[in-house]
């Protein structure tokens, strides 16, 4: 409850700081396409009219693929550290790059906050999958692994944080994901990656269609175990022991393609291969010492 309380606490104080800030401290620019609103500083008007387009489409996807409603969105482009902190108020942990919530997202210009303007791309994909799902219950597994789906950030990396978890058996519950905005950058990356890797699965699994239908009956319901019910026709937690016996399975050789694990691993062979060849080498030049000292005393004969 306590952590319930601080999440809905600090979420409300994120929305009141947006307000505030769009009523007095108003950027330069404004810029409109379709239902889709940006604010922005001046040197940001190119990244204003990309983050227009990009969540445009973003939300026109999700509306075909999962049948979920267009709705009006606000886009502050925060162009330095301090005005992002100052919106962001105690709700945006330090590792963040945007935050979305009631049709209002906040992000980083990558002018300044050293991501790749890719890395600027799928932070705009992650929070509109938040703001176009707004208004459903959905757990924290869910609702990060579903953002990071749609956003294509479901990468190689993420694939072996899993990977590590499997191998040392430490794969995070359901519920211990929940607490998630209170992890520290390290434990949020695994949170991450195993919600992200959870979704993929039941992507696959259960299919699209029946993703759209958990989301619609989670809404109707406005309660997200009965909406996954109707859909999968399964408990969240029937799935979870589901996709803990897939994972160890499908995810177990992903630690092999840890470059800085992979390196290490060939230095061993290395190593190995060269006390072999040197061992052989040494038996050879032995067997031939030998070899010569007879013919030397047959020679003396």
């Amino acid at each position: 409850m306590d952590y319930l309380f601080k999440h809905i606490k600090s979420k409300r104080i994120f929305i009141l700081l947006l307000i505030f800030s769009f009523l007095f401290a108003m950027p330069n620019q404004q810029l409109t396409l379709d239902n889709i609103h940006v604010y922005y500083a001046e040197n940001d008007a190119k990244i204003a009219e990309i983050s227009a387009r990009i969540v445009n489409e973003q939300q026109q996807r999700l509306s075909r693929q999962y049948q979920l409603d267009i709705r009006p969105l606000h886009i502050y482009i925060a162009d330095n550290s301090n005005t992002y902190k100052q919106y962001s108020g105690s709700s945006s942990p330090v590792w963040s790059m945007g935050l979305a919530s009631d049709n209002h997202m906040l992000v980083k210009s990558p002018s300044f906050s050293r991501q790749t303007l890719r890395g600027f791309q799928h932070t705009l994909l992650h929070e509109t999958v938040h703001l176009t799902v707004e208004g459903i219950p959905l757990p924290v597994w869910f609702n990060e692994g579903f953002a990071q789906y749609e956003a294509g950030q479901f990468d190689l990396h993420k694939r072996i944080l899993v990977s590590r978890a499997v191998w040392r058996d430490d794969l995070m519950s359901l519920n211990k994901i929940e607490y998630l905005i209170q992890m520290n950058q390290s434990q949020a990356e695994i949170a991450y990656a195993q919600s992200v890797a959870m979704f993929d699965y039941l992507n696959e699994y259960f299919g699209v269609g029946l993703v759209g239908k958990c989301l619609f009956y989670a809404k109707k319901y406005q309660n997200f175990e009965k909406g996954f019910k109707n859909a999968f026709l399964m408990s969240p937690e029937k799935f979870e022991k589901l996709w803990q016996n897939n994972v160890k399975k499908r995810y177990r050789f992903y630690l092999l393609l840890d470059l800085n694990k992979l390196i290490w691993i060939i230095a061993l062979l290395i190593l190995i291969l060269g006390f072999i060849l040197s061992k052989t080498r040494r038996r050879k030049m032995l067997k031939e010492w030998e070899n010569s000292e007879c013919e030397n005393e047959e020679t003396d004969l």
